[in-house]
């Protein structure tokens, strides 16, 4: 049976659709964050600013410029899209109540930052998360 290039391409996509189906908007932390997790109020005081540390570690949020998961997250734990969090935090970072998250461009830079910092956490989408620590749904 000889297999075309288009049937390969049709299965390629109909995976990776079935996959993204599956995704999930989390919250996901740093491997130091392992056995931590939080509940909606924890997550709110973190996105925030209001709890500044998950477990022995300092908080430091990492956010994409922009996203779908994102957006989604937001919108459901903290009713801001991505402008007003971002509009928040410089509001917070002007009045000296807290450091201001760091923006990167993509979502996978931001996980890739994650991975790399103790104490971070981004919200992504969960299958781009990968080996971060889902801290919440």
């Amino acid at each position: 049976m000889k297999i075309s290039f288009e049937r390969v391409l049709l299965a390629a996509a109909v995976i990776g659709l079935t996959v993204s189906l599956h995704a999930e908007p989390t919250l996901s932390g740093n491997k130091a964050l392992t056995g931590q997790s939080l509940d909606a109020d924890g997550v709110k005081a973190v996105l925030l600013g209001k709890k500044i540390t998950i477990g022995d570690a300092r908080v430091v949020i990492v956010i994409a410029k922009e996203g779908a998961a994102q957006d989604a997250f937001l919108q459901s734990h903290v009713a801001m899209t991505t402008s007003q969090f971002q509009n928040h935090w410089r509001r917070l970072f002007m009045t000296g109540g807290g450091s201001a998250p760091k923006i990167v461009e993509t979502e996978a830079e931001a996980c890739k930052l994650v991975a790399e910092t103790a104490g971070a956490v981004t919200v992504a989408d969960s299958a781009s998360a990968g080996a971060l620590v889902v801290l919440a749904k």
